[in-house]
């Protein structure tokens, strides 16, 4: 819930696969940019991490991702770009659906200025 006195995001629509108190790895397309959030398991903690890792996907692993297929995650090429804790994401009511991608716009611009 937003706190009073904000206005309301648009919400994005993403991908998950895995789901443990809330989705483990997502997929979205914000700002032409194709983004994987990930908080995998760690078997150090014996517990998932409180931060999803975040990448820039290849556009190759589009049609994978509109074929329901995960596989690209095995052999893409990946670097993080960052971190954010889950609890500041906010996601639609089923955690399922949607969420406010807006939370990726400073790893768009840093990932813009490192790339020129």
């Amino acid at each position: 819930m937003k706190p009073e006195g904000q206005f309301m995001t648009k919400m994005t629509s993403f991908q998950y696969v895995e789901f443990y108190d809330v989705p483990r790895c997502i997929a979205l397309l914000y700002r032409n940019r194709l983004f994987l959030l990930q908080s995998a398991f760690d078997e150090n903690l014996d517990d998932y991490p409180s931060s999803y890792s975040i990448y820039i996907l290849p556009d190759s692993v589009k049609d994978s991702l509109r074929r329901g297929s995960w596989e690209f995650l095995r052999n893409a090429q990946m670097t993080c770009i960052g971190q954010i804790r889950i609890d500041q994401v906010v996601f639609d009511p089923s955690k399922r659906k949607e969420l406010d991608a807006s939370i990726l716009d400073s790893f768009v611009v840093d990932h813009e200025q490192r790339s020129k």
